[in-house]
């Protein structure tokens, strides 16, 4: 009987490590490829649900925007299209923005990781350009099983919160940043990097009124970047950042002027 019992317990130990294991397993990673004309999504068949990762490639070195949705129940493939096409502003209401990135013209790989509705139409979009006729767009199927997959650890996490940026001040130079938006309305998130000497209350003034010559003056946009893409309600991101470097930062939605209201926080990035 003392044996059996042995034998039990380290039968059930050895299952839940096991299942430890499982649920700690890395999300799986969709590489999307893409330039300012081409969008490649290396998937072959439905993909499980849960968290997965998706890294994005930069074939053409060129700026990229590369938005990653799920349809709206009842909406099809042709009606977020063609919506799309004659009015974006209006196809937001057709789809969940789950996630995306943004990449300058001098990156080549930006990834970002987060859960994918199960049964679910996704659709990848390549924003790329001022033409919507020109965006590219490429159908995922999720299927209804999970993926067992975790979430990666993040180094800092930012709450979006109606009209401001809630959390930590103090983000990861490269790392692990999670941004949530528990808001009413889509948001993203650009950050450029202070010049020496501004003073906060300068910058605040310049974005509150457009002031964009001051704001020049204070900010320096040729070492920015875009921690988190647009993204509506609910959606929660974790994404791989590459700041320019250490220092101070403003970071601002200028999503439908929400920077006009206050939409804007400083962090240090070390």
């Amino acid at each position: 009987m003392r044996v059996a019992a042995v034998v039990l317990a380290a039968v059930l130990v050895a299952l839940g490590v096991a299942a430890a294991v499982s649920a700690q397993a890395p999300a799986p990673t969709v590489r999307i490829q893409a330039s300012e004309s081409s969008l490649n999504v290396g998937v072959s068949g439905p993909l499980a649900a849960g968290p997965t990762r998706f890294e994005v490639v930069n074939t053409g070195g060129d700026d990229l925007e590369i938005t990653i949705a799920a349809l709206r129940p009842g909406i099809t493939l042709a009606q977020a299209t063609d919506a799309l096409r004659s009015d974006p502003e209006s196809a937001i209401e057709l789809v969940h923005i789950d996630g995306g990135v943004s990449l300058t013209a001098n990156q080549e790989t930006r990834a970002v990781t987060f859960d994918l509705r199960p049964n679910s139409t996704y659709v990848v979009l390549n924003l790329t350009g001022d033409d919507p006729g020109d965006w590219e767009i490429v159908e995922l199927a999720v299927s209804g099983q999970s993926n067992g997959a975790s979430v990666p650890g993040a180094d800092a996490r930012v709450r979006i919160v109606d009209l401001r940026f809630r959390g930590a001040k103090t983000l990861p130079r490269r790392g692990v940043v999670r941004f949530e938006n528990d808001g009413w309305a889509p948001h993203f998130a650009f950050a450029a990097k202070l010049r020496k000497g501004a003073r906060k209350r300068e910058v605040a003034f310049a974005l509150r009124n457009d002031r964009n010559r001051r704001l020049e003056r204070l900010v320096n946009f040729e070492r920015s970047t875009e921690p988190q893409a647009l993204i509506t309600r609910g959606a929660v991101n974790y994404n791989e950042v590459r700041f320019p470097g250490r220092g101070r930062y403003v970071m601002v939605c200028f999503f439908e002027n929400h920077h006009r209201q206050g939409m804007y926080r400083f962090v240090r990035v070390r």
